[in-house]
């Protein structure tokens, strides 16, 4: 197997293991309040949107839309309207259609620690705000200590009284400055005193009490305020009992249709105020589904096509024989000059060479004429005489440097070439 296999095999087979790790691992909760109908951490509300969509009777339904747009959406049928929000900072257009929606009869449900101003003076009310922090929580509950008191006080012909209990972190928040108001009272938050033992209600001392949870008529309907807006999370629904109490504060909405609309939450006034198609893809599970395999297949294409690739071989053609060109060319060149003594010149030097090497008779180097013609005539079967007459006569035109014509060059290279070819 190619190096590059094996490192895309460690590749995959790493990405695996990861995976395996991830799955295997104890599962991090994020104790970060959401609100959000997808969301199954904690402080999100997926196990309450499912608990209300099998348990009203009436219907239970989601929506986006602001007190504005659901104040122009409907003005003949009748329903209940539910926020639920961390901090529910109401603009005046939107104090002014909860108020008309009340008006026609509809009942409004909203649950927050803190509230805005023009809210507050409206309906004549002060909420003490309080936020929520997960190392102040934690804190809490490894330490042991009791928990809060959540008293049922309203509809006492349909409810029986009750107190429930929940984490003073869940719920911290009250009302003040309301009881000169017309309200129905629904609920009240009792502190007890520390250094007591708890085993019945009665045994226990009130030290004192605020209002949570609490209805103001309006019309033909009414605004029900609550503080606690953690009890109506996944782990609010699940910590002891505390799934009537959210039921109890439910049925205030006398069996209308139910409408719960997230416009005021933070994730959603974020996607709003970013617009970013992220947010949107991640919001809904095909579509963030979607995204994570189209990332997943950018991942692995990178991988498999970052090994290195072999270059594309270039078609080599064969070699053009250039040498008769050359050759042209020269000639060329003497005949337009009419050099024939250089021309003369330079076959005489190939001729002496091809005499040195091929039968050892250096004719350059002043050896006996005689002597030399001889051995080229034994080696050739020439005669002798001829051979040194070619030899003198081309050597006289070489070193007297004279003139000669074409057909002397002609005659005397045509003689040179027939005892090479003789050797």
């Amino acid at each position: 197997m190619k190096g590059g296999h094996w490192f895309t095999l460690g590749i995959v087979a790493f990405l695996l293991l990861m995976f395996a790790v991830e799955y295997i691992l104890p599962k991090s909760f994020v104790w970060r309040p959401t609100f959000a109908h997808e969301d199954e951490q904690p402080f999100g509300c997926a196990l309450f949107d499912s608990l209300l969509r099998v348990s009203l009777p009436s219907g239970y339904a989601l929506s986006r839309k602001t007190f504005y747009q659901l104040n122009r959406e409907d003005s003949l049928n009748r329903r209940g309207v539910l926020v639920i929000a961390e901090s529910l900072m109401l603009s005046d257009l939107d104090v002014a259609s909860l108020l008309s929606m009340a008006e026609r009869g509809d009942k409004i449900m909203l649950v927050s620690t803190m509230y805005n101003q023009a809210l507050e003076d409206t309906l004549g009310f002060s909420c003490r705000p309080y936020f929520f922090s997960t190392v102040a929580f934690k804190h809490y509950i490894n330490s042991q200590r009791e928990k809060d008191s959540l008293r049922w006080i309203g509809d006492t012909a349909v409810y029986s009284p009750r107190t429930f209990y929940a984490y003073p972190n869940l719920c911290a928040s009250y009302f003040k400055s309301c009881d000169s108001l017309p309200l129905r009272k629904l609920a009240k938050k009792g502190y007890w005193e520390e250094n007591e033992v708890r085993r019945t209600d009665s045994l226990r001392k009130v030290t004192d009490e605020y209002l949570v949870a609490w209805a103001r008529p309006w019309g033909k309907g009414e605004v029900i305020l609550v503080s606690t807006p953690l009890l109506f999370t996944n782990y609010g629904i699940l910590d002891g009992g505390n799934a009537d109490y959210v039921f109890r504060l439910l049925s205030q909405m006398d069996g209308l249709p139910l409408v719960r609309t997230e416009a005021y939450t933070r994730e959603t006034v974020e996607v709003g105020a970013q617009g970013s198609p992220f947010r949107y893809l991640l919001a809904h599970k095909p579509l963030r589904w979607a995204l994570y395999l189209t990332m997943l297949t950018i991942v692995l294409f990178m991988l498999f096509t970052a090994k290195r690739r072999q270059r594309v071989i270039p078609v080599m053609e064969k070699p053009e024989n250039k040498s008769l060109e050359f050759v042209k060319l020269i000639g060329t060149l003497y005949y337009q000059r009419q050099d024939h003594a250089d021309l003369l010149r330079k076959k005489f030097t190939y001729f002496t060479e091809a005499l040195r090497r091929e039968i050892q008779v250096n004719i350059a180097e002043g050896e006996d004429g005689e002597e030399s013609s001889a051995k080229i005539a034994r080696k050739t079967g020439m005669d002798a005489e001829r051979i040194k007459r070619l030899i003198t006569e081309v050597q006289a035109i070489i070193h007297e440097r004279r003139g000669v014509s074409a057909e002397e060059t002609q005659r005397l290279i045509d003689k040179m070439n027939e005892i090479i070819a003789h050797i």
